[in-house]
């Protein structure tokens, strides 16, 4: 009798989350779109030149060391970079107020955590879109048997277009996701060696002065 009640209780839980499964694949299914779009948007606006970055940091590095500490923070802030252009509003604000050396590794610091903030929903995306594609898969199985066992082809092979489909929509959702990762990644850590670049060409800068007033 309990073991009877508790099947029947685990059978009308199971299924009863077949609905808000499909609901969350579904808005995974249209976020994974947005962020085919987001993606390419951000790929267009990208702008990186090394030797331009480079120059502007020398250049940067030349007037902090002579004392024009102004001078060198708009000298950075005139490198046009969206990806990069908040890091490097914030190194020239240290570099402005004579507190590089203090700012510069927690920058870098909160810049890198930034950089794996903007990539945690795609990792959550690679679990979640393949685990609610499964359960939409192993949920509708059951009604499936039933339906068998009564004879009813109609609702069985309705049950399994269902469980066929959500298990389509999740492996499309990771796939997306996962893609968007490998390429969001390798996008991040190249803007991320850039500033780190910028910031060691002024640490030394910074430094020499230093050594030089001392």
């Amino acid at each position: 009798m309990i073991y009877e009640i508790s099947v029947s209780l685990l059978y009308v839980f199971s299924t009863s989350l077949l609905y808000p499964d499909i609901f969350g694949l579904l808005l995974l299914f249209c976020w994974s779109l947005v962020l085919v779009g987001s993606m390419i948007q951000e790929y267009t606006s990208r702008r990186r030149d090394i030797q331009e970055l480079e120059h502007v940091a020398l250049r940067a590095a030349s007037l902090a060391s002579s004392g024009m500490s102004k001078d060198a923070a708009e000298t950075i802030r005139g490198y046009r970079s969206p990806q990069v252009a908040d890091v490097l509003g914030e190194i020239a604000g240290s570099l402005e107020s004579n507190k590089l050396h203090i700012k510069l590794d927690k920058i870098l610091q909160d810049a890198e955590l930034e950089m794996a903030r903007r990539l945690e929903p795609l990792r959550i995306g690679i679990r979640v879109g393949p685990i609610l594609g499964l359960m939409g898969t192993l949920i509708p199985m059951g009604p499936a048997l039933v339906s068998l066992s009564k004879g009813d082809i109609q609702s069985m092979a309705s049950s399994l277009i269902i469980a066929f489909t959500t298990t389509v929509i999740g492996l499309v959702v990771g796939g997306i996701c996962y893609c968007s990762l490998l390429i969001r990644n390798r996008w991040y850590h190249q803007d991320l060696s850039d500033v780190e670049y910028v910031a060691e060409i002024l640490r030394r800068s910074t430094d020499a002065e230093q050594v030089g007033h001392s």
